[in-house]
């Protein structure tokens, strides 16, 4: 993982673009504040959330049809049916 992902990395930079733009920041808010944005970072590494969220379909349920269909096709090495296909 890169050093600008860890809480260390986040406190380093937040440190640094305090010093240059001439604001006062106390290590513990530095601290504070790296820890916000770590986490932040984790919940945006989700990568079903991520595949739901930048999935281009008309509605979400169609999205989501869509990429279980994806999904199942990767798990078993052909594309699962529609359900035009089943014939319902």
């Amino acid at each position: 993982m890169p050093e600008n992902f860890t809480t260390t990395g986040y406190e380093k930079r937040i440190t640094e673009y305090a010093a240059t733009h001439g604001h006062e920041l106390s290590r513990s808010k530095a601290q504070r504040l790296a820890m916000k944005l770590c986490k932040r970072q984790a919940k945006m590494t989700d990568l079903d959330l991520e595949r739901i969220l930048t999935h281009s379909d008309p509605t979400p349920k169609q999205a989501i049809r869509n990429i279980e269909r994806a999904t199942k096709t990767v798990h078993t090495g052909h594309p699962a049916k529609t359900l035009e296909e089943v014939g319902a």
